[in-house]
């Protein structure tokens, strides 16, 4: 089988030799090692080069504003570009009658189709990446997947044998629609999904979650029958923050930070609570985990009765208040909590609190 430097280099001679779009004929075509890694696990895919940038350069999103400011948000979501593929939905520069950067037409998507299909075979990117309406037009074409812009921005999805992440393009023009401190979180957003993928691939070594907090997930999940895994993480910070409250001391020693969607205890992730008890039995509801515990739930390790009366009353009180709200409702509940706001305050300040501990304490 050909390595991938001979696959790459056979794909942008053919690039190069494309002349399908009439308008595009006298651009550059952008596909060279300038890309990025052949063995990147994200891929970003933008509309098209810009005609102040990559159509000059031939490095996508370089050298215009899009360019300076994809860069800085790869900068902030701590995204090595030399580790990423970048590339677009059609590989030259369309311009309209007065020479200014134009959206390509359906035409020009699905000319560039075929090409974008086999970037997408060869890199084999755990995360694809989408920068826009074309872009995400243009993976529809490689495979259906029936997602809009607005209604799917920073989700993912599965899709041709991975993720796929919609997002805003960078351009100064989608600012307007996305802020740039949403489009900060969005990367982080990517950036926190490739941690959790390459954590996922070294499950080998994952450690079991500490018995502590363990307890208190089995007694979570027997109380409630089935929780999303979203609604576990949050429904254990809440017990954590209603005890500090209440007594000053917490519940475990699980370890708990910020990230987009709330508080995440890194102790409740998903192979270390299965090495723990593989009772918890997971499935996917969509895009969503459900995680509840099979029959004879106490016959692996720790009893609920192993839990002390203060910390079941905790629980209790937390299910009883919380334990039917949607996960949209718990995301609302714990960002109104004391350490949530202090720590949106502080962000308001350009301080970046993502996978920063959460302090329970703070008044």
């Amino acid at each position: 089988m050909k390595d991938k430097e001979t696959l790459f280099a056979a794909l942008t001679k053919r690039v190069h030799e494309c002349r399908a779009c009439a308008r595009m004929c006298n651009s550059a075509r952008v596909l060279n090692r300038s890309a990025g890694s052949l063995s990147a696990r994200v891929m970003f895919i933008g509309e098209a080069p810009g005609r102040l940038g990559a159509d000059q350069t031939e490095i996508p999103f370089h050298g215009d504003q899009a360019g300076h400011n994809f860069e800085e948000l790869l900068r902030v979501a701590g995204l090595s570009r030399d580790s990423l593929f970048v590339t677009n939905a059609v590989l030259c520069n369309p311009r309209d009658s007065s020479g200014r950067n134009a959206t390509p037409n359906p035409g020009e998507l699905d000319n560039c189709s075929s090409f974008l299909r086999e970037q997408i075979a060869l890199i084999d990117p755990a995360i694809v990446v989408t920068l826009g309406l074309s872009a995400l037009r243009a993976t529809s074409a490689v495979e259906n997947h029936g997602l809009s812009l607005a209604g799917d921005v920073r989700t993912a999805h599965p899709w041709f044998g991975r993720l796929l992440i919609p997002l805003y393009h960078p351009g100064q023009r989608a600012m307007v629609h996305r802020s740039a401190a949403n489009q900060r979180s969005d990367y982080q957003y990517v950036a926190e999904h490739l941690r959790r993928i390459d954590q996922s691939r070294k499950t080998g070594s994952a450690r079991a979650t500490r018995p502590d907090v363990l307890r208190i997930a089995e007694y979570l999940l027997a109380s409630s029958g089935e929780l999303t895994y979203f609604g576990l993480h949050k429904l254990a910070y809440l017990a954590e923050y209603l005890s500090v409250r209440k007594s000053g001391a917490r519940l475990s020693r699980g370890y708990f930070i910020r990230q987009k969607d709330g508080p995440y205890c890194t102790d409740l992730q998903i192979q270390r609570l299965k090495k723990a008890n593989p009772r918890i039995v997971v499935r996917k509801e969509g895009a969503t985990l459900m995680l509840r515990l099979a029959r004879d739930m106490f016959a692996h390790g720790e009893s609920a009765d192993a839990l002390p009366t203060e910390t079941t009353t905790i629980l209790n009180e937390v299910v009883d208040r919380y334990g039917t709200r949607s996960d949209s409702e718990l995301k609302t509940v714990v960002y109104l909590t004391a350490p949530m706001r202090s720590m949106l305050r502080r962000e308001q300040r350009q301080i970046n609190l993502y996978n920063a501990p959460i302090d329970f304490l703070t008044p």
